[in-house]
């Protein structure tokens, strides 16, 4: 239960614009698009989490794990990974 918990706590679920937009700014998205719109979070945040995946990967951890500890795809880790290598 407690795994559960932190597993979940590593996601981002997503949200109802209506439940956290203010009316008149959810008006404006509407007007230009509707549908699944997935908004970046600033780019400090991917940067960190890219330090993060090297330096665990350094410390011999397994990419299943580091994906686990970052809240990513084993796949997104290895690609990661790799960036650094090219």
């Amino acid at each position: 239960m407690a795994q559960e918990k932190r597993r979940h706590a590593l996601t981002r679920p997503y949200a109802n614009a209506r439940d956290v937009l203010p009316p008149d700014l959810l008006e404006a998205v509407r007007e230009h698009f509707t549908g699944l719109l997935w908004v970046p979070s600033d780019s400090g945040f991917y940067e960190e989490r890219r330090r993060l995946v090297l330096a665990l990967k350094e410390q011999g951890i397994s990419t299943n794990e580091v994906a686990r500890l970052a809240g990513i795809t084993p796949r997104r880790v290895r690609q990661i990974v790799q960036e650094t290598r090219t």
